[in-house]
């Protein structure tokens, strides 16, 4: 499969990154509602349980898995798609395992954090066993996904594709949903910062507009020439 980037491509590629971080937060807040008979507040990189729940240890375990769960699930159905006979879906599904940033549910669990590392330290405390069966968990899921869409590229400089992808929409989304629209807009600014079911309009908006953009240019992922299936090579 021949990546082959465009304008298109990069808009609808990055607008798919956006729903794919902004989807992880809202499958938070929506498990934890569900738990909790009530909603609690989430921002575009983080959530908490409404007050009355706070203690509520099931509901954090269960909202706190629900969002990598629900991402590496996006990220097996891009590995799904590489294996469809049409090239558009190949390209879609190759987009999607990255579009999820598989390297911030690599990276941040060998530091400590992130969801997965927040459970285990919630069921089995700071252990150096619950530390590693977390991030080897981790790799069960995240590596794969990896391995399959390596082997799908059929650029050359092939490992330069890889690291490109890998590495660059974790950067935009640290830059632009972290740096930006989470700290400069809704935090120091409190733009659009009041709630609505717990959700500020800020991130609605960039939820709507999102889906709206990758939606006009979504083709520029899924329109290629017709290549055969690399993934057995």
């Amino acid at each position: 499969m021949k990546i082959e980037l465009s304008p298109a491509y990069i808009i609808a590629f990055l607008a798919l990154t956006i729903l794919c971080g902004t989807s992880h937060e809202f499958v938070h807040h929506f498990v934890g509602a569900a738990f909790c008979g009530c909603f609690g507040y989430k921002t575009f990189n983080s959530f908490t349980l409404c007050p009355s729940c706070a203690g509520n240890r099931l509901a954090f375990i269960a909202a706190t898995w629900a969002g990598p769960l629900f991402t590496y699930g996006l990220m097996w159905l891009g590995v799904y798609r590489l294996f469809q006979p049409s090239s558009a879906s190949r390209q879609l599904g190759f987009a999607l395992i990255f579009a999820n940033f598989p390297i911030n549910r690599i990276g941040f669990a060998l530091i400590g954090w992130n969801d997965e590392q927040y459970v285990t330290n919630k069921i089995l405390g700071h252990t150096t066993l619950g530390f590693w069966l977390t991030n080897l968990a981790i790799w069960l899921f995240a590596i794969p996904p990896l391995v399959f869409a390596y082997r799908a590229i059929a650029n050359r400089h092939r490992v330069l594709w890889f690291v490109g992808f890998f590495v660059l929409p974790f950067v935009f989304v640290f830059v632009f949903a972290g740096m930006f629209l989470e700290q400069w807009l809704l935090l120091d600014h409190k733009f659009l910062a009041t709630p609505i079911i717990g959700i500020p309009y800020l991130i609605l908006l960039v939820e709507i507009l999102s889906i709206i953009i990758f939606a006009i240019f979504r083709r520029g992922i899924r329109q290629t020439r017709p290549e055969t299936n690399v993934l057995s090579g």
